[in-house]
């Protein structure tokens, strides 16, 4: 994984004053596109990104102003690295044979290890499928785990007992504090109690009975630990 801190890069450049200035201008912007592209194939930038051409965003480079007063700025998106970075994390520190009971409609046994998330903006996709280099600048980052147990392999708790996994307790704390010391300079992390997402296990129903009169209370979504990234402004 590449260290963010290489997405901020200054680049100068002599150029032959002999050029004419469309020339000059010509010549920033093919050495910015150039070095712009190297560091997106060698993985140290991420493919999403913004630009400003001598403060107006998204202006063609060609556009910048000749040697001696233009710039050129790119605004690399690190979400998707930084998301990439917790996933792996969260990955490594699950327990390798936990799993749920097997699926009767699929036939497979669902893995702890297989059912983490990512949330982008609100939409929910299977972290098998995560592309980081399509996440938006700006955006917001949830990273949980689908199965019903997960608050139980994070706290390791049911009330006041507890429990045994082959990892220690606290996974999404440790995630979050491993996210701010590596990337806390560009995001904020931070780890919630519990978090909603589509197909949400659902506890049983309840019989409550208040008052002599008794009702059927739906069950409610069962809590599930998560974390939330946003990118520091």
């Amino acid at each position: 994984m590449g260290n963010v801190r290489a997405f901020q890069r200054q680049l100068s450049l002599f150029i032959d004053r002999t050029l004419s200035p469309a020339a000059q201008s010509r010549r920033l912007a093919e050495v910015a596109r150039r070095e712009r592209d190297a560091l997106i194939a060698a993985g140290r930038a991420s493919p999403s990104y913004r630009w400003w051409v001598d403060g107006r965003e998204g202006a063609p480079e060609d556009t910048v102003a000749p040697a001696g007063g233009g710039q050129i700025v790119y605004r690399f998106s690190s979400l998707g690295a930084v998301t990439a970075f917790a996933l792996e994390f969260l990955i490594a520190r699950s327990p390798p044979r936990s799993a749920a009971p097997i699926n009767p409609k699929t036939g497979k046994t669902a893995h702890y290890r297989d059912g983490f998330y990512v949330g982008v903006n609100g939409r929910f996709i299977p972290a098998s499928v995560f592309e980081p280099g399509a996440v938006p600048p700006g955006a917001e980052i949830v990273i949980g785990n689908t199965q019903p147990y997960s608050r139980k392999v994070d706290v390791q708790l049911v009330g006041h007992q507890s429990l045994t996994f082959s990892v220690p307790p606290g996974l999404f704390d440790a995630a979050a504090k491993a996210i701010a010391a590596r990337y806390g300079d560009f995001v904020t992390v931070k780890r919630v109690y519990t978090m909603r997402f589509p197909g949400q296990y659902l506890l049983r129903a309840e019989q409550v009975t208040n008052k002599g009169r008794s009702r059927r209370r739906l069950g409610k979504p069962v809590e599930s630990p998560a974390l939330i990234i946003t990118s520091r402004r």
